[in-house]
């Protein structure tokens, strides 16, 4: 749980660290007609991303040249460590995975409108998750086929999120406004 709050803790300060340097930007921009909502969606796109990058690359000691590394290609190989080290520990270790996908998965569509099909969003995802899982590979950490499968899992749950929000407020202003190339 330790692990969690960490996270979470990481993600309440970039946030806030990034939307005080973007302030000026966003004032900039909404002269130039951007909307506000429009722009926090770029703001909120680029926060996902760099707190993917961040916590999976960058939270930890990166090492070239570890004693050994680690790959696991057996998917679900975490329902086999249930019995040896605890639920608790092997819910720690999937659901910030599942977590910190989400909001990729949730402003890919509103940011880029190519984006709003299933298999263009899926496949960006699909990328992001395996160049993180490759490099965590030569940077000392294990590369997990797990990590693959709940970070897909959270982009394609925020791409459903997404989805949910336009059919409900696809003829609402402010939603027509917040997914609206302007």
């Amino acid at each position: 749980m330790h692990r969690i709050t960490a996270y979470l803790t990481l993600a309440v300060i970039f946030i806030v660290v990034i939307s005080v340097l973007y302030v000026p930007i966003l004032f900039t921009l909404k002269k130039k007609g951007k909307s506000i909502l429009r722009q926090l969606s770029y703001l909120a796109l680029f926060c996902s991303f760099f707190l993917i990058i961040f916590a999976t690359l960058l939270f930890t000691e990166i090492n070239f040249r570890p004693e050994q590394y680690v790959l696991n290609l057996t998917p679900f190989k975490w329902v086999e460590e249930v019995n040896s080290n605890g639920i608790d520990r092997v819910i720690v270790e999937v659901v910030p995975n599942i977590i910190m996908f989400i909001p990729l998965g949730s402003f890919l569509p509103v940011v880029f409108k190519m984006m709003r099909k299933l298999y263009r969003a899926f496949f960006i995802i699909f990328l992001v998750t395996f160049s993180v899982e490759f490099l965590q590979y030569f940077i000392g950490r294990s590369s997990d086929i797990d990590d693959m499968i709940a970070n897909i899992l959270g982009g394609i749950i925020g791409y459903g999120i997404f989805k949910i929000f336009d059919c409900l407020f696809k003829n609402t202003g402010w939603w027509n406004n917040f997914i609206t190339q302007r």
